[in-house]
């Protein structure tokens, strides 16, 4: 065989197994690359953006009003003479009380009740109203219409018997009829529930719950004994909403003095004075009205729908959020030399042990509030250090830190710490406050998750 031909074909060989070993070299490296770039740490930026915060404004808010019952002076069946939310004087007849139910048929048949105008616009309005509030099925609202319709036929017939009562009773009692003054002046209220004497500082989570609630009238053409509770006086026409709130709109609400709300059962606009509290694990707003309490002598649970204003925040990531702590120093400490912000430390003069004399040191101001500036703790030496107000004796000891809530802005290729206000906690992302002056804004960039960062340290992002 010739010879130089089987030398190409060795050559060939040779070539070929090159190739297959620089490709798959090639393969094992792109292989390698990819395992460590999916075990590497990837910096990740997130852009802050603008979000608008939608509340849920409708808040529950029980009425509170000081009211006092008013007994039976002996068993008997009671003819009333004052619609419910009918003011009265003190002394001034209230019902009258029959010590049989023979005297007390005896009063109707003498005189036939003759209704009014008025009174047939009372029953009709009663009517529409709980025909706009029905849905399908819900026969407790057929069971209150059956009751103010009972109570309201009750208190018409009543009244005109006031009308006719001084021909039967005389100066005081006959026929075993006796009437029953009010003890001293207020509103009339026939309203009655479980919440009876309830006052403002007893509200709690606990009055919300509805399934422990009952209600009724204390109308009724039965028999009352002696010492039961014929009717209630509202003593004073002050009264109070107090709102049950969620979270979210304890939030919002945060720093007004003021509340506009509409009570949806009317459609009654109000704006008020504003009150917030915490109390165990509630929150709520107490509204405090002296106008339009009997338009609700009847009611004690109130749907409140809160107006409040269109708010806008930032949305950031939760793990974006970190804890730093400051050293604080009153707000007249903070001066500036020569366009620059900082303080003036106060150190020992060499040639005198007993003077002072300050060196100025530079420090960023990271929050303000109403007394204090908060200074990075690196600004100040030591624990107890001395600052002063130039030209002036007075002095401050550094010593007390607080901390701030904040997140990493890496727009200059850093992390530079930014503090933030909370407006709405959610499980992956949280709402902060917008417009604050040293914190962030919208489009910035911040760091997703602030475990993997350091203050300081340099990235590299491409994102400045």
């Amino acid at each position: 065989m010739d010879k130089s031909r089987l030398r190409k074909r060795s050559n060939q060989r040779k070539a070929g197994n090159i190739g297959l070993a620089v490709f798959a070299f090639i393969l094992i490296y792109l292989a390698v690359c990819f395992v460590l770039s999916l075990r590497k740490s990837h910096p990740t930026v997130y852009e802050v953006q603008r979000i608008a915060l939608a509340t849920n404004n409708l808040a529950k808010a029980v009425v509170v009003r000081e009211e006092q019952s008013v007994k039976t002076p002996s068993a008997g069946y009671i003819n009333y003479y004052m619609k419910s939310g009918t003011r009265v004087a003190k002394d001034e007849t209230v019902f009258s009380l029959n010590n049989s139910r023979e005297a007390r048929n005896a009063m109707r048949e003498d005189w036939k009740v003759q209704f009014s105008a008025e009174d047939v616009r009372d029953m009709k309005e009663c009517v529409t109203s709980y025909y706009r509030s029905y849905k399908t099925g819900d026969l407790a609202v057929i069971g209150d219409l059956r009751t103010n319709l009972q109570s309201k036929m009750v208190t018409i017939e009543d009244m005109y018997l006031l009308e006719n009562l001084a021909k039967l009773v005389g100066q005081g009692s006959s026929s075993g009829i006796s009437v029953s003054k009010a003890p001293y002046s207020g509103i009339v209220s026939f309203f009655t529930d479980s919440l009876d004497g309830l006052t403002a500082d007893a509200v709690s989570r606990d009055t919300f719950d509805e399934k422990q609630y009952t209600s009724g009238t204390l109308y009724s053409a039965e028999i009352r004994e002696a010492g039961s509770t014929a009717y209630k006086l509202v003593t004073n026409e002050n009264w109070s909403l107090i709102l049950n709130l969620t979270e979210e709109q304890y939030n919002a609400l945060s720093g007004q003095k003021t509340i506009s709300f509409t009570i949806t059962d009317d459609g009654l606009t109000l704006t008020t004075p504003l009150n917030l509290y915490k109390k165990g694990d509630g929150m709520f707003a107490r509204i405090d009205l002296s106008m339009y309490l009997i338009r609700y002598i009847g009611k004690r649970f109130l749907t409140v729908s809160i107006n409040l204003s269109q708010t806008e925040g930032l949305k950031i990531p939760a793990k974006a959020i970190v804890e730093k702590y400051f050293y604080v120093v009153p707000k007249e400490f903070i001066i500036n030399d020569q366009g620059k912000t900082g303080i003036a430390v106060c150190e020992v003069n060499e040639s005198d042990s007993s003077l002072y004399q300050y060196r100025f040191c530079e420090a960023e101001v990271y929050y303000y509030d109403d007394e204090y500036a908060y200074i990075d703790e690196s600004v100040v030496k030591s624990h107890g250090q001395i600052i002063t107000i130039p030209h002036t004796t007075n002095q401050y000891t550094v010593s007390t830190q607080k901390k701030l809530e904040g997140v990493y802005c890496v727009n200059k290729g850093y992390a530079q710490f930014r503090m933030i206000e909370r407006l709405y906690n959610g499980a992956d992302y949280v709402i902060v406050k917008s417009g604050i002056a040293r914190s962030i804004n919208v489009y910035d960039f911040i760091w997703e998750n602030a475990a993997t960062l350091s203050e300081d340290e340099l990235i590299n992002t491409g994102a400045q």
